[in-house]
């Protein structure tokens, strides 16, 4: 008999929401409102961690109980955290009256890529999807008085509506050839018509590469990041990508991708121009914002190297720089939002060390993580990259990561050079330094202190990470079509 479970944080994400509705619908009080919205995500989080409290049988199952889910959707609750910590009041929108919906739309959003990452059947897979689809073009627009915010809004809109069709093609290709709604990849060598299996599991890839905006999906991430406020531009450099690597992580965790196959050479592709793309794209970049967007895309490629190493080290090195990745992106994220909103243009942090010495060493602090340099945990977890690609024997992949990670070096370094030396002469800057609040300022302290510490000591997250286990979906040898 099946068992079909229904995961803690998806329950008090669905009934958090309904109480963030209800409260608005009584009176709207913007900072009651989020308030309401960081107690809605503490009790997912804390529910992550307590036995499943609604479990039936005799159905179809569509959520997974095991640990890569609850790790996964930890780290999204805990990024959504940190963002409507940095989330100021008053700057949302010009509109005040319309900002309490905010925070419903976060809620909203973590909804859907916690659900993304314990989904064990297309069904589930697609309305988490959605729903952190739709919720972030509510939010990417949601600053509707700024005409670059409607642009990216539309290039969201539409892109990702293209995305979610390819997925849904390549989905009702396999059912065609399996009969089944399993959210894993088909074993080929056993359907009736293999080719047009192929062709499914191929669009499915070509669907998730969009959403991660991998190369050569990536053109919408670098408008939308650019159009977009602060904190919604960290959503999606950081949430959305955890959920969707979670997604596919789950969906070929039963298929041995070191056989060489028409998948996996679309998988090595992806990663191989992924790295080098998005560094390329960082490096000629004068614009924070869209070099934030090159080097997200590059971390795409350096996660795609351990989704194509096996165990022993492929899903505990995925899982360790899942979470450098987001404290290092957010942290970066929370120091431009609190201390130079306004400063696009990397020439507007000249001479941050002497006018704000804590913020620039806390900034230096997260992109030395991102560029991989000690001590920072973002080495230790290229490290553990590194090593799961030799175990692999991912020649190539590694010699590519090698090189764009070079690459990468220079506009980390370069952007650190720029705060360490005063503006040339001339420069007049546009961009006035603000005060962080007491939130944003205790956030960036928090990521600061993590990003050192994790990286000085990472045992225990290392531990932590080795024991992930994603428990395969059970796939069908013949088609059930009658």
């Amino acid at each position: 008999m099946s068992f079909s479970f229904l995961p803690n944080a998806v329950l008090v994400l669905c009934l958090g929401s309904l109480v963030q509705l209800a409260a608005i619908s009584w009176r709207r009080h913007v900072a009651r409102d989020a308030v309401l919205c960081v107690i809605v995500l503490l009790a997912s989080l804390a529910s992550i961690m307590l036995p499943t409290f609604l479990i039936m049988t005799g159905s179809l199952p569509l959520f997974s109980s095991d640990s890569w889910g609850s790790y996964a959707g930890a780290l999204i609750i805990l990024s959504v955290i940190a963002i409507v910590l940095m989330s100021r009041h008053g700057a949302i929108s010009a509109d005040p009256s319309v900002n309490s919906e905010y925070f419903i739309l976060l809620t909203l959003a973590t909804l859907g890529g916690v659900a993304m990452t314990c989904a064990v059947n297309v069904i589930s897979f697609f309305l988490g999807l959605e729903t952190l689809s739709l919720s972030l073009l509510g939010l990417i627009a949601f600053r509707n008085e700024r005409l670059d915010a409607g642009e990216a809004a539309m290039k969201y809109l539409l892109l990702s509506g293209v995305a979610s069709a390819t997925l849904i093609f390549g989905f009702a290709l396999i059912f065609a050839e399996t009969g089944s709604l399993r959210f894993a990849m088909p074993d080929l060598s056993h359907l009736p018509e293999p080719m047009i299996g192929t062709m499914g599991v191929i669009l499915v890839l070509t669907g998730m590469f969009f959403k991660l905006s991998a190369v050569p999906f990536h053109l919408w991430l670098a408008d939308v990041l650019e159009g977009t406020t602060i904190p919604v531009a960290s959503l999606v450099a950081v949430t959305s990508k955890i959920a969707l690597f979670a997604a596919m992580l789950r969906y070929f965790s039963s298929v041995n991708l070191g056989v060489p196959s028409a998948q996996v050479n679309e998988i090595l592709i992806v990663a191989v121009l992924s790295m080098l793309g998005g560094n390329l794209m960082a490096v000629v970049q004068t614009d924070l914002r869209r070099l934030l967007a090159g080097s997200s895309i590059a971390h795409v490629g350096y996660l795609l190297v351990a989704f194509l190493s096996p165990q022993p080290f492929g899903v505990a090195s995925a899982a360790f720089y899942l979470a450098a990745y987001a404290i290092s992106t957010l942290g970066v994220f929370a120091i431009m939002n609190g201390v130079l909103p306004q400063g696009r243009d990397i020439r507007e942090w000249h001479g941050l060390f002497r006018r704000k010495p804590a913020a620039a060493l806390a900034m230096s602090i997260m992109l030395i993580s991102l560029a991989g340099i000690p001590p920072a945990v973002g080495f230790f977890a290229k490290f553990y990259i590194v090593a799961a690609g030799v175990s692999a024997h991912q020649i190539l992949l590694l010699f590519v990561l090698i090189l764009s990670s070079t690459i990468g070096l220079f506009y980390y370094l370069r952007l650190i050079l720029i705060m360490l030396t005063p503006a040339p002469e001339g420069y007049v800057s546009r961009a006035e330094l603000s005060m962080p609040t007491p939130a944003n300022a205790t956030l960036i302290a928090v990521l600061a202190c993590a990003t050192l510490v994790l990286g000085i000591v990472p045992g225990a997250l290392v531990d932590r990470s080795q024991g992930i286990v994603v428990t395969p979906v059970p796939i069908p040898v013949h088609s059930t079509i009658p």
